[in-house]
Parts: structure tokens; sequence; C-alpha cells
């Protein structure tokens, strides 16, 4: 329960934070793009939390979350040709990265790394099965998306940052002398 009110506390100071800079002229963003930025945040604060505490549903929704704002960011940011072809291959690798992280929360349970990896190959290979893969071009790709969303990369290492610190700081102080 805790995790989710500071996952919504999280979307409300965002919210407030956009919708400040698009009524001041700051910034111009629609409204696909304040959920994408939404979703991003929310998706990396909940998956924070959740990872602290070895909540492997929490880990799981944060990152499918996160991972989702990115393709939606990617979407509504850059030019793609059939974005509905893109869809299935989203999931899959979405799903694969996300149980990755289940997995790297606990070791043991090798299920999770197996459904991961199974998952991660079928949405590459359906996707790289659908598209002209040029590398450089990929390389190219990522320039221009870290370029485009700096802003929201400091965003969220501030949200880890102050969430980082008060974890700290409820820690009881225990004197080993």
């Amino acid at each position: 329960m805790r995790n989710l009110k500071i996952v919504f506390a999280v979307i409300i100071f965002l919210f407030t934070i956009l919708l400040f800079s698009n009524m001041s002229g700051i910034s111009n963003f629609t409204p696909i793009e304040i959920l994408s930025y939404i979703s991003m945040v929310a998706g990396i604060t909940l998956w924070y939390i959740s990872f602290d505490k070895s909540d492997k549903g929490g880990i799981f929704a944060g990152s499918f979350i996160f991972l989702s704002g990115i393709v939606l960011a990617i979407e509504t940011s850059f030019i793609i040709w059939n974005p509905l072809r893109m869809i299935f291959p989203s999931i899959f690798v979405i799903s694969g990265i996300s149980l990755m992280f289940v997995y790297l929360s606990e070791r043991k349970k090798i299920i999770f790394l197996i459904l991961a990896i199974i998952l991660f190959a079928v949405g590459m290979f359906y996707l790289f099965g659908r598209i002209n893969f040029k590398f450089w071009i990929f390389i190219e790709a990522i320039w221009q998306i870290l370029q485009r969303f700096w802003l929201l990369i400091v965003l969220i290492a501030l949200v880890i940052y102050i969430i980082a610190g008060k974890d700290e700081s409820q820690k009881p102080y225990n004197n080993q002398e």
C-alpha cells in the first residue's frame, strides 16, 4: 500500500511539473507525451521501491510500465512507418526484460531467467523479421532518443535519489562499537 502511495505522489508531482511547464510556455507536451513521461517515471519508481523490498509483482509491473512508457515515447517522438507492426514484438521484449528484473531480485528461481530469455528472443526475432535492421542507424537512433529525453532521465535520477535518501533516513542507527 505504501508503494502505491509513493507512486501516486510521484505521478501527481510529475503531472504538476509538466502541466506548469505547458501552461507557462516553457515546453509544449502533447497528452500522449505526458502519459508516456508519467508512465516511465511511475514505472521506475514502482520498480525501485519493489526491488528494494524484493516484491516480484511490483518489480514486473514497474519495469513493464516503465518500458511501455519508453515505447510510447519513442512512438510519439519519432516517425515509425507502421507502429502496429511493433506492438507484439514490443510486448514480448518488454515482458522478457521485466522477467529478467524479477530473476535478478531472486536468483534462485531459474524459471524467471528461462522465461525471460524465451520471451526476449521471440520478441527480437519477430521484430527483426519485420524491419530492415542496420547497426549504425540503430546507434544514431539511440543518440537521438537520449538527446530528446535528457530531461526525463534527470527527473528519474532525481526521484531515485529522493526515494533512496528517504529510505536511508528511516533506517535505525546501530552503533557497532
